[in-house]
């Protein structure tokens, strides 16, 4: 679906290579222990330091990339702000590292700030009953939800404590980074308040997570906002990238850049809704998450539960949003959707 991108490259650098991308723009590619197995961050010369978008995650592999790094061809100038696109460990994990070495600033939005800490704090106490609440309220029934509940416990990605102090981006601000100017752009269905970053001089786009190249980022109901529709969040961010040049360079997180931004915009839009047309018409009667979440993300059900439940409800709240599905909610807490 991506192959008719514009790309600028066509294969990526090593791993912890510094590869100069435009003038004062360097591009670091980190390893993953999952999947997607690698994450793209952005250093930008300041003059007098380094700013750092995303970081990468708290493993011994990025340790030593970073190390290396730092202590060679980094190594005559500070890092001075480490600006995060969203919270997600493989964006922010090695953050409190970072900061706690080179005593840098951070940027980040609050929703961000604040979900990195929930995070933080759900892995370090583990899944708890309000988990498999949530799961038996969608379908799951007690032997399901404690087998899931036990997988997560054996699953747990290595996460610092997050930054204790930040600096406070909204949308619309202007940020200067690598001497130049973005401008930030707020966006939900990711995640609470991700943001990416547009410089209109040079055409740039620092896209993160929301636009991706060779894969469409995941939409999930957090188990927090059981009602949420974080899938019309996210297509309605679609359609406000839409005002950018379709010659914009787009830089993402994972996969390669490209150019051709309103194309892709528009594949990430049809297989959305592909999907929500391929969900809707699968139900002929009365169901629930746990019941899409089998059917359609069988493989990352016991492995990622929040992930299969939430997109699965992401699906789902968002057929019932439009008209397509009933949402009901019974004496006992379940909650089934049917077709209208």
């Amino acid at each position: 679906m991506s192959d008719d991108l514009n790309f600028t490259v066509q294969r990526p650098p090593a791993y912890g290579e510094l590869t100069d991308l435009l003038g004062g723009m360097f591009w670091v590619r980190l390893p993953m222990p999952t999947i997607p197995n690698h994450v793209n961050c952005w250093l930008l010369d300041d003059g007098p330091g380094w700013t750092l978008v995303d970081c990468g995650m708290d493993t011994d592999e990025i340790f030593e990339i970073w190390d290396k790094l730092w202590k060679g061809l980094l190594r005559s100038r500070p890092l001075q702000n480490l600006t995060l696109t969203h919270a997600h460990l493989d964006h922010s994990g090695f953050a409190s590292y970072l900061v706690k070495e080179s005593k840098c600033a951070v940027r980040v939005t609050l929703a961000e700030w604040l979900s990195g800490w929930k995070m933080w704090h759900e892995r370090e106490e583990g899944p708890d009953e309000q988990f498999s609440a949530f799961l038996k309220r969608n379908g799951a029934s007690e032997e399901d939800a404690a087998g899931i509940m036990a997988a997560q416990r054996k699953s747990k990605y290595p996460g610092l404590r997050p930054p204790r102090e930040f600096i406070r981006i909204r949308d619309g601000d202007v940020v200067t980074m690598g001497q130049r100017e973005w401008r930030v752009i707020t966006a939900g269905g990711h995640s609470a308040e991700h943001a990416l970053f547009h410089c209109a001089k040079d055409n740039l786009l620092i896209a993160g997570d929301q636009v991706l190249s060779h894969m469409t980022p995941s939409v999930i109901v957090p188990q927090a906002q059981p009602e949420a529709n974080p899938m019309k969040d996210y297509l309605d961010s679609l359609a406000r990238l839409e005002a950018l040049p379709e010659d914009t360079l787009v830089l993402p997180s994972h996969g390669l850049p490209f150019r051709a931004l309103h194309k892709r915009l528009a594949q990430m839009r049809e297989h959305h809704l592909a999907r929500l047309d391929d969900v809707a018409s699968g139900i002929s009667g009365k169901t629930n998450a746990f019941v899409i979440a089998q059917e359609v993300f069988p493989r990352v059900l016991y492995a990622n539960p929040r992930q299969a439940f939430g997109e699965a409800l992401a699906h789902l709240n968002m057929l019932a949003s439009v008209g397509r599905l009933t949402r009901d909610v019974d004496a006992s807490g379940a909650i089934s959707f049917a077709p209208k």
